[in-house]
This record gives C-alpha cells, structure tokens and sequence, in this order.
C-alpha cells in the first residue's frame, strides 16, 4: 500500500475520531465530571499522558515489525541452509529484526551486521511497552529514565540507514528499499515528539510555551483525547494497513 494512501486512512481515521471526543467531554463537562470548567491545567498535568502514548504508539509498531519479521523468518527457514551461507534459528530472526520495515527474500552472512541492532531492538521493545503507563512519566527520575530508553530505541531504529546497513538489500534479496518504510519513520517521528514532551516535562522549558499550553479543564481533556487518538490511530494504520512507502 503506497504511503500516502496509509496517511489518507490514518488522517480519516482521526477526524472520525473528533466529533465523539467533543461530544463525550462535553457530556462530562455538563454533568460536572470535570469540575469547575475555568479552572487551569498545567502541561504537566496532561504531558505525561501524551507521553505515555506516544510511548505506547511507538512501542506497538515495534512489537508489530517484530511479530512480522518472526513470520518471516519461519517461513524462509524450510529453504534456509547453513551450508549454502543462509542465517538460521535465533541469529536470522534477529537480523531481520534489525532490518527493521527491510523486508528479505533470503537472511544470509551480508547482513549478519544487523544482529547486534536486532538483539537491542528486542531488549528495548518490552520496556517501551511498560512505558505506556502516565504514571511512569510523572516524577522525574521516570521522565529521565524514558527519554534514555526513547534515546537507544531511536538510535537502533535509524542506526541501520545511518551506518549504511541497509545497503545489504542489493545482494540479500530484500523486498523493500533501503530507505525508512512508514513503520520506520512514524517510529522515529513518535520517538523524537516523546524526547521533546519529556524535556518540557523536566526542564520546564520553554517557559512561553507552557505557558500557552495553560489551558481550560475542557480543553486539556479534549487535547489530550485527539494525541492519545492520533496516536493509536497513525499506529494502527501502520501494523494493519502495511509498513512500505513507496
């Protein structure tokens, strides 16, 4: 499926998705849920639910490209051969792992360089996941701990194309370009959005701009609504719909 249809559906998705938040925190607003509707939310309220999410968002597309690379790799091992320089078991669905969104008609010795990445992307993906919950975000030892864990995830995430791994395609028979698929680039752009919620969440700066992100009780539940929702949605669309640009 061609990128910019992926983004069509996502972006339907998500203006789909902004009539019933409207609606649903209006409903609590008018019931008093919400408590007094003038009263002022700090980002730091809500910042550490948008940071969960992006987490979590991020962590699924990884724990997505994993389960699609480990289906791979059982369906080339009835043709894979250590004799003939072919990548078997745990080393050639690690590699692949480490392709990331690089999808390989055969895992063999040229690319046995993603191993490492495919050991660290396996190790980071069950932490991303454990941070998905806000609670985690709050204090500040959590937020730093986060952004650590975002900073590797990153890294292992582009390290292939930066390093020039990827460039193994041409003779291992790989079924996508070299250059960062959707899954790829929505990783990197969840990864990067989460580095810059987690700095304004312990540095507290810019100061002008958490300011302005002060906001009404109502519109702090509907702002966070729509991120959680582009989020999930984006995400979604990216595990179901397919991982290529082309």
């Amino acid at each position: 499926m061609h990128g910019h249809t992926i983004l069509m559906l996502a972006a339907v998705g998500l203006v789909a998705a902004f009539v019933p938040i409207v609606v649903g925190v209006t409903w609590l607003q008018r019931r008093g849920r919400l408590g007094d509707p003038s009263r002022l939310v700090s980002f730091r309220t809500y910042g550490p639910i948008l940071a969960a999410a992006l987490s979590g968002g991020a962590a699924a597309v990884h724990v997505g490209l994993i389960a699609e690379h480990a289906g791979l790799t059982a369906s080339l091992a009835p043709t894979a051969s250590a004799a003939t320089g072919a990548l078997t078991g745990a080393t050639a669905f690690l590699c692949s792992i480490g392709a990331g969104s690089t999808h390989y008609a055969g895992v063999d010795a040229s690319i046995a360089g993603l191993l490492p990445i495919g050991v660290l992307s396996l190790g980071v993906a069950p932490v991303h996941v454990a941070l998905s919950l806000p609670r985690l975000w709050r204090r500040v030892g959590g937020a730093i701990a986060g952004a650590g864990v975002t900073v590797v995830a990153l890294v292992v995430g582009v390290a292939p194309r930066l390093f020039g791994l990827g460039d193994a395609t041409a003779t291992a028979g790989a079924s996508a370009p070299a250059g960062l698929g959707y899954a790829d680039v929505l990783s990197v752009v969840l990864e990067v959005a989460l580095l810059g919620v987690v700095a304004m969440l312990v540095l507290g700066r810019p100061r002008r701009v958490l300011a302005r992100l002060e906001v009404r009780i109502t519109d702090a539940w509907v702002g966070t609504a729509l991120g959680v929702a582009a989020v999930a949605i984006f995400s979604a669309v990216a595990i179901l719909a397919g991982h290529t640009v082309h």
